[in-house]
C-alpha cells in the first residue's frame, strides 16, 4: 500500500510537536472511548483522520492539521471521517480523502478500510465502493502545484498546464525507515530535479523525539540501483549498507545490529552542515522486502535516466 508524504507548507509541518498527534486508535473499545467523550457538536461533524506507517487509525477534531494528527509523518491515507452511533458500537456515515497537506489518492480508501475493520467497524453494505466523495489530486509538473480535479478537467488551476492523467506524479518514498517510539528517517523523491535533466530531486528528512532535519538530495538511476545492490547485499549477507559514502553529498548507513539491539541508520552531511546523525530504529522483518518495493515503485513511477 502506498505511503504518502507531507505536501502542504512547510511552515505548518515545521510547527508540529512530537506526540501531539491525534488520538491513537487500534481497537474497538478505543474507538468508543474516544468518541463517546466527544461533545454533541464535534459528533455532528467529521473527524480529522489518519492512517499511519503502522497502519493504526488516528482521529482528532476536523479542524485540527493532518500532518499535525500524524505526528508530522508519513500517511497511508487521510481525510475526513464522519460516525454516528448504533445499538451495538458505531458505524461510518462519511469518508473523504479530503487532505491538501497529504493529497492521498481514492486507492487509499484500501487503508482506511483495513483500519476500520481492525477497529470494529462493519463496511458491508455501506462504503464498499470507497470513499462517500473522492478526491483526485495531481501535482503539476510546470509549477509543482498540487491541484484537486473537478469533473476529469485535468489542467492546472495555477498555470493553465495540463496535469498527468494516470498518476500523481507527487512525492514517493524511496525509504522510510521507523518504529513505534518516534524515530525515523524518510527519503522521498519530490519530482524532477530542476538543474539535472536526467536527475531527480528528493528530501533526507530524520525525526526523532529529540531532533529533526532535512537534506535536500539529488537521485539518477545509478544512485538507486546502488541502492538495491545494498539491500540485495543486506538481505542474502547480511552486510551493513553503506550508500553514497564515497560520492560528494549526503550518505546514508544501516548498521543492521547496533548498539541498542536494532539497528542504526547513520545520515552524514559532509558538505553543508558537516553533522552526522545516529538514529536506532526497530525496524520490522520485512523491511528489506518492504524497500525493495518502494525501489521498484520509484523506478516505474519516474523511470530516471543516467
Amino acid at each position: 500500500m502506498t505511503t504518502y508524504a507531507y505536501v502542504g507548507p512547510e511552515d505548518i509541518w515545521e510547527a508540529v510537536r512530537p506526540g501531539g498527534g491525534g488520538a491513537r486508535i487500534r481497537t474497538p473499545a478505543d474507538l468508543d472511548a474516544f468518541l463517546s467523550a466527544r461533545p454533541a457538536d464535534e459528533l455532528a461533524e467529521p473527524f480529522t483522520f489518519v492512517v499511519d506507517a503502522s497502519m493504526t487509525l488516528r482521529l482528532a477534531p476536523r479542524r485540527s492539521e493532518h500532518v499535525a494528527c500524524a505526528d508530522g509523518k508519513p500517511v497511508r491515507a487521510a481525510g475526513e471521517l464522519g460516525f454516528t452511533r448504533t445499538a451495538s458500537s458505531w458505524a461510518v456515515t462519511y469518508a473523504s480523502n479530503q487532505s491538501t497537506g497529504y493529497c492521498p489518492d481514492p486507492e487509499s480508501w484500501r487503508s482506511l478500510a483495513a483500519a476500520l475493520t481492525r477497529v470494529g467497524i462493519d463496511l458491508t453494505g455501506t462504503h464498499t465502493g470507497g470513499y462517500t466523495h473522492p478526491i483526485t489530486y495531481r501535482r503539476c509538473s510546470s509549477c509543482a502545484e498540487w491541484n484537486s480535479v473537478q469533473e476529469a478537467h485535468f489542467v492546472c488551476a495555477l498555470c493553465d498546464a495540463d496535469l498527468p492523467a494516470d498518476h500523481r506524479t507527487g512525492p514517493t518514498d524511496l525509504a522510510l525507515l521507523a518504529d513505534e517510539e518516534g524515530n525515523s528517517v524518510r527519503i522521498t523523491v519530490l519530482g524532477r530535479h530542476p538543474l539535472m535533466a536526467a536527475g531527480l530531486a528528493a528530501e533526507i528528512v530524520v525525526e526523532t523525539p529529540f531532533i529533526r532535519g532535512r537534506l535536500e538530495l539529488a537521485l539518477w538511476r545509478r544512485r538507486l540501483e546502488a541502492w538495491g545492490r545494498a539491500l540485495d547485499a543486506a538481505s542474502h549477507r547480511r552486510e551493513d549498507i553503506e550508500w553514497m559514502t564515497v560520492e560528494q553529498g549526503p550518505s546514508i548507513s544501516i548498521r543492521l545490529t547496533g548498539e541498542r539491539d536494532c539497528p542504526e541508520v547513520i545520515v552524514e552531511d559532509d558538505t553543508i552542515s558537516m553533522a552526522t546523525v545516529c538514529v536506532p530504529v526497530d525496524l520490522p522483518r520485512n523491511w528489506i522486502d518492504s524497500h525493495r518495493q518502494k525501489l521498484r515503485d520509484v523506478l516505474t513511477l519516474w523511470n530516471p535516466e543516467d
